[in-house]
């Protein structure tokens, strides 16, 4: 016969379980969110730091999650192991939770390092764009500061000097 309190703290478990795959789903929309953005020509840092921050919040609950799911897992673990079949379908249905977490895992590791790669794209044209503007800045200058004081009034640039 099952203890009352090992099934609810197993059902506390599958909830806790599907809890973590709804916010590895809403991860998996921000980094989506996050790769749109990605595929604009101009960045909008304001929208991506946005989507930055509404994932930061998403890790952090999802730590949340995982920290207690170990714990509450520890009391029941040996019950568990004790007793595998007074439990089996629950335990079935954790197994089955984990395998889909463990699949969007992945497929989230997966956008986030296809983000990290547009990313970078996207930070090396800003700093080529950058550059050159410098490099165009400076010459430029180089050539007002060269050109000035050159003319005379009077002149015209396309006269020849020597008579």
């Amino acid at each position: 016969m099952p203890n009352t309190h090992n099934t609810t703290y197993i059902n506390i478990l599958i909830d806790t379980l599907k809890k973590k795959e709804s916010v590895l789903r809403d991860l998996t929309a921000a980094t989506d969110a996050q790769a749109a953005l990605l595929e604009a020509d101009e960045l909008d840092l304001d929208a991506f730091n946005a989507q930055v921050d509404e994932k930061d919040t998403l890790l952090a609950r999802l730590a949340d999650l995982d920290e207690g799911f170990m714990e509450l897992y520890e009391k029941v673990r040996m019950e568990l192991i004790d007793h595998t079949s007074l439990y089996a379908k629950q335990v079935k249905e954790v197994q089955q939770l984990v395998r889909t977490q463990t699949e969007l895992s992945t497929a989230l590791q997966a956008a986030e390092e296809r983000n990290r790669t547009k990313l970078s794209i996207h930070l090396s044209r800003s700093h080529q764009k950058t550059r050159d503007y410098k490099v165009s800045s400076q010459t430029a200058a180089a050539y007002y500061r060269n050109m000035s004081g050159k003319h005379q009034d009077g002149e015209s640039y396309f006269f020849n000097r020597k008579k």
